[in-house]
C-alpha cells in the first residue's frame, strides 16, 4: 500500500491522457513501420548513458548496428513524452501533431540509414572504396556539408537549420557547427541527416519537428525573441525560411539531392501500399 500513496494522482491522471495519445500514434505508425522492416520499442529509462556520463533520455531515437547500419530500431523514452503533455498546456491536437511529427522524424532518419546500407552492399566499387557501410554514411553526410558550404547563402542556410535542431542561436558559423557536432554526437556532419529530415518533412508539406513542439519552447526555454514575441514565433519564422530555401540547397548539393529522392520514394511507396 505504501508504494500506491506515493503515486500522486494528478500525475496519473495526466500521465492517462498523454499516453492514450501517444500509444495510439504508435499503433498508427507501426503498420509503416513494418513494412520498411524498422522495429519500434518503449523505454521507460529516466537516464542514458552517452560516452559514459547519465544524461536526461530524448524524446525518440533512431538506433541501429555500429558498422553495418543493420537492425534498426526507433526508440520511444516515455517519460520525456510525457511531460511534454503539461508543456503543451494539455492541448490534445497539438500534442498529438508533436508525438506525430517527431515518430515521422525518426523515420526518415530510419529510412535515411536503410537507404545507404542498402545502396552500400548492392555496390561492390562502394565496398571497395569503404570499409563499412556507416563510414560510407559519414562520407555522405560531410559530402553533402562541402557542397553546401561553397556559397555564403548556403553556409548561412545549414546554420539555421542548425540552430532550429540545437536550439542555439550561437551556431553562426560552420566552425561552431562542426564544433557542436562533435561536442554532442562525437563527429562532424551529424547535422546534416537532421537537414535532410527537415527538408524532408517540408516537401511532404508537413510541420517541422521543431515547430511541432509549438508552446512547449515558451514554457521550457528563453530565447531572444525581438520583434517575434515568442519563442514558437521565432521558430516558424526560421523554418520558414527552410521552406523558401529548398530549392536553393538542392541546387547546390547534388548528393543531397539524390538522398531527397530515395528517401521520399521509399515514403511514397509505403503510402501506396497503406491507400491499397
Amino acid at each position: 500500500m505504501t508504494d500506491l500513496i506515493e503515486l500522486r494522482q494528478p500525475f496519473a491522471t495526466s500521465d492517462f491522457a498523454a499516453r492514450g495519445i501517444l500509444f495510439s500514434e504508435i499503433s498508427r505508425a507501426k503498420p509503416s513501420l513494418n513494412a520498411l522492416g524498422i522495429r519500434f520499442s518503449v523505454s521507460h529509462a529516466k537516464k542514458r548513458l552517452r560516452a559514459g556520463k547519465p544524461k536526461k533520455p530524448p524524446y525518440f531515437a533512431c538506433c541501429y548496428n555500429v558498422g553495418d547500419l543493420g537492425g534498426v530500431n526507433i526508440v520511444a523514452f516515455y517519460y520525456p513524452l510525457v511531460a511534454d503533455w503539461e508543456l503543451m498546456e494539455k492541448d490534445s491536437d497539438a500534442y498529438r501533431m508533436r508525438i506525430r511529427s517527431a515518430i515521422r522524424e525518426e523515420m526518415i532518419h530510419s529510412i535515411q540509414v536503410i537507404t545507404v546500407k542498402t545502396r552500400f552492399e548492392r555496390s561492390l566499387d562502394l565496398m571497395g572504396q569503404f570499409r563499412t557501410a556507416e563510414s560510407y554514411y559519414e562520407h555522405l553526410l560531410g559530402k553533402i556539408i562541402e557542397e553546401l558550404a561553397t556559397s555564403a547563402e548556403g553556409e548561412e542556410l545549414v546554420c539555421t537549420a542548425a540552430q532550429l535542431y540545437y536550439e542555439d542561436w550561437s551556431i553562426t558559423s560552420m566552425q561552431k557547427l562542426k564544433e557542436t557536432d562533435k561536442r554532442l554526437h562525437g563527429r562532424n556532419g551529424y547535422l546534416v541527416s537532421e537537414l535532410i529530415r527537415q527538408l524532408v518533412q517540408i516537401r511532404f508539406g508537413e510541420l517541422t519537428s521543431e515547430e511541432a513542439k509549438g508552446k512547449a519552447w515558451d514554457r521550457k526555454r528563453l530565447f531572444n525573441t525581438a520583434k517575434f514575441g515568442t519563442t514558437e514565433n521565432l521558430l516558424q519564422f526560421m523554418a520558414g525560411t527552410l521552406r523558401k530555401a529548398v530549392p536553393k540547397l538542392i541546387s547546390l548539393s547534388p548528393t543531397l539531392a539524390e538522398a531527397l529522392a530515395e528517401i521520399e520514394r521509399t515514403i511514397q511507396k509505403i503510402q501506396s501500399l497503406e491507400r491499397g
